[in-house]
């Protein structure tokens, strides 16, 4: 009899305390990299939404997708989304989204290329833009960005004569609450 309560007890103790197999909602496990591993990763980014994002429409103007990385919240009035496809100039948008900003002196729009040509030293190097890590892959005449909502501006050429490649990499971070904090941190070594 002790014996059968014992293995009794010994099962109701592994099955209570003991590990979870298999796949369990809510639950994720995953393995430490280690200096050992002899695979090496690749991961490919794609910062787009979709193969057409929405038509975006800023003050009742067509604009980029990318001017929704760039607009300060606290200069939107009103958001309306309406969920039929569109055709405009041969591309076809999943959606429209129409922004109404608030009527301030708050902000100044431009394209990237406009910014460019007032920040950033003249170079004939090709700009790259990225924004706040995300790589700006539209047309810079029609991507807008707030001017005023512009935190810093990090410029990196990048120049490999031997592959024949010139660049400037053109990094803008934003006023979010994220780039501010991480920019008033003082780290001393």
């Amino acid at each position: 009899m002790k014996i059968k309560l014992l293995i009794a007890f010994a099962f109701l103790s592994l099955t209570t305390f003991g590990q979870i197999t298999g796949k369990v909602s809510g639950l994720n496990i995953t393995k430490p990299v280690t200096v050992n591993d002899t695979v090496i990763k690749v991961v490919y980014k794609n910062n787009k939404i979709s193969k057409n994002p929405p038509a975006v429409f800023f003050n009742s103007k067509l604009v980029s997708f990318d001017l929704l990385k760039t607009i300060n919240p606290e200069s939107i009035a009103t958001v309306n989304v309406i969920k039929r496809d569109t055709i405009i100039d041969s591309v076809k948008y999943y959606g429209q989204l129409y922004i109404q900003g608030k009527i301030t002196n708050n902000h100044n729009y431009m394209s990237l290329n406009e910014f460019k040509l007032k920040y950033i030293s003249p170079s004939d190097n090709f700009p790259v833009f990225q924004i706040d890590g995300n790589i700006v892959d539209n047309d810079y005449d029609t991507c807008l960005v707030d001017e005023k909502y512009i935190l810093k501006v990090i410029v990196t050429p990048i120049e490999n004569t031997k592959q024949k490649i010139k660049i400037d990499f053109i990094n803008l971070l934003t006023k979010s609450a994220k780039n501010i904090e991480e920019s008033n941190q003082i780290i001393i070594r």
